[in-house]
């Protein structure tokens, strides 16, 4: 009997421990991330009706973020992979319709050190502006969203921000060509000057990993 009440207690400890424990939010990987994330999805002119917080797509944010670290340059071919190809080789169900070379998903900045700046950031940049707030049919029936955000003070930008935002369903609308290049990525180099940096993919990059 007394063994029983021991046991019954234990898990009564256990149980509330449970309940009282910090939950692990699913949106971004730090409080940071979590509240780009929240700025995107309750923005004003958010043309999504839906833009759910996904794990996996939080997962692949932090990996690009760390890849950009890792390159030293802000791009979105950072890992040899286009955003889209990222997403696929990480176990994210990409419609057949998003093309394989491609970044019909990923929003990237460097240097910003607060959420509101790298939104303010974003939303002055028209091909980020399209994606985070789905102002064509396109991208306003992606419905998952994932973020990260990294610092590492020894490096050139500072602050690293990835936004992922994508969907697992097949489209009948047809992708605008220009999307097909990549989008700006904003940068801001420490102790330098605001820049917008227009990239194209590097072949040379595209290239080598295709061979």
């Amino acid at each position: 009997m007394i063994k029983l009440k021991l046991l019954i207690s234990l898990s009564s400890l256990f149980a509330t421990s449970l309940l009282t424990a910090e939950p692990i939010s699913p949106c971004g990987n730090n409080e940071q991330a979590e509240a780009l994330i929240q700025q995107i999805r309750l923005h004003k002119h958010q043309q999504r009706t839906t833009l759910e917080c996904n794990i996996k797509l939080n997962e692949i944010a932090l990996i690009k973020a760390n890849l950009i670290l890792q390159s030293k340059d802000i791009w979105h071919d950072a890992g040899h992979m286009t955003p889209n190809q990222l997403l696929r080789h990480h176990g994210f169900k990409l419609p057949r319709t998003y093309p394989y070379f491609g970044n019909q998903v990923e929003a990237l900045a460097g240097g910003e050190e607060t959420v509101e700046e790298v939104f303010t950031d974003f939303l002055e940049s028209e091909p980020h502006k399209k994606l985070l707030l789905g102002e064509d049919e396109f991208f306003k029936s992606q419905d998952q969203i994932g973020a990260a955000f990294i610092k590492d003070l020894s490096s050139e930008h500072e602050y690293y921000w990835v936004v992922i935002i994508a969907d697992e369903k097949n489209h009948t609308i047809k992708q605008d060509p220009v999307i097909a290049v990549n989008p700006p990525v904003v940068a801001k180099k420490k102790h330098r000057g605001r820049e917008i940096k227009e990239r194209l993919y590097r072949n040379k990059v595209r290239h080598t990993w295709r061979q």
